[in-house]
């Protein structure tokens, strides 16, 4: 599948959002041994990590992990599930950038995901993206290689649905300023694949598909979210994983370059069935954060990035 381009610098199993804003792990399951196994798993196996996204400036979702009053907009589903509507809330681009560049220097290979708050208007939020881009670089210097670029928060004030315009204009921009970064695309279900296409045209390096599934979207017949007060929240891990594959089996052979394929991996047999379906990659979220041993096993097990010649058993590429 891959057209020959040089490939991202992208590990076949990688840790999306668990790991946290910095890439290193989130408190209170660092106080965890299994979560700290699975933390020795991914420094040893050089596994990519994806932080969770920030945003140019500090910014205050509905979940604030001080406040245990928050606590509430993270839910726990049957099935492996989990249910949240974190809302973005960050530190910002500035203290994202120097925690991430102290977890490279603790063995961590991190990949800074980056919000574009389309909501203050695209001329605002491409210059926040070129902004965040030039201290990334210069916080992380050679380690800062790629971005991604989260396109796909069902959490945001704007519709899914209809910033295709403004993610391709932000991407073009973006490529404009720092051709030699590579781009990773975190897409939603919500997205057409033409949007997908359209972004490896533009020379993004890689999609990542997908980010957690807006409830409504995932039980059109209800029950109603109980966090329908804040726009119903996103579903991620094992109930997740059939509307995710469904889309993922479809979207891979449209794409000619690299794809990431997530959402819903409740253990190994997903990660197969993920690579089965021509993943060059496959991200773990959820499975992180409530099996962090079946997690660790899958990372040590799947180990070696790709063009290594490591299968890490069954792993096939086009």
């Amino acid at each position: 599948m891959n057209s020959g381009k040089a490939a991202p610098p992208v590990s076949r199993i990688c840790l999306s959002t668990a790991l946290g804003g910095a890439g290193r792990g989130i408190f209170p399951y660092t106080l965890l041994p299994s979560y700290r196994r699975l933390l020795k798993a991914v420094r040893e196996t050089g596994a990519t990590v994806f932080t969770k996204s920030a945003t140019r400036h500090p910014r205050r979702g509905n979940f604030v992990p001080a406040n245990p009053f928050t606590w509430r907009y993270i839910r726990r589903l049957p099935g492996l599930g989990m249910l949240n509507a974190y809302g973005l809330t960050n530190a910002g681009v500035e203290k994202a950038a120097a925690e991430i560049r102290r977890s490279w220097e603790l063995g961590f290979r991190v990949i800074p995901n980056f919000y574009p708050e389309f909501a203050k208007g695209l001329e605002v939020a491409i210059a926040e993206t070129l902004e965040a881009a030039a201290i990334y670089r210069e916080a992380l210097g050679p380690h800062f290689q790629a971005l991604e670029l989260n396109y796909s928060c069902p959490n945001a004030a704007e519709a899914i649905r209809e910033n295709v315009t403004q993610a391709l204009a932000c991407t073009r921009a973006l490529r404009q300023q720092d051709p030699e970064l590579q781009l990773i695309a975190k897409v939603s279900i919500c997205h057409p694949f033409e949007f997908c296409q359209e972004l490896e045209r533009l020379g993004v390096a890689a999609i990542h598909a997908v980010n957690t599934i807006p409830y409504d979207l995932l039980y059109p017949l209800g029950p109603p979210s109980p966090l329908a007060k804040v726009g119903g929240g996103g579903v991620s891990g094992g109930p997740a994983f059939e509307l995710a594959f469904a889309y993922n089996r479809e979207l891979r052979p449209k794409l000619r370059g690299f794809l990431i394929m997530g959402c819903g991996v409740a253990g190994r047999e997903q990660v197969e069935r993920y690579f089965d379906i021509g993943a060059d990659a496959v991200s773990l979220c959820t499975l992180a954060l409530r099996r962090p041993r079946e997690a660790a096993w899958i990372v040590r097990h799947f180990s070696g990035a790709p063009g290594t010649g490591h299968t890490g058993g069954g792993l096939r590429r086009g």
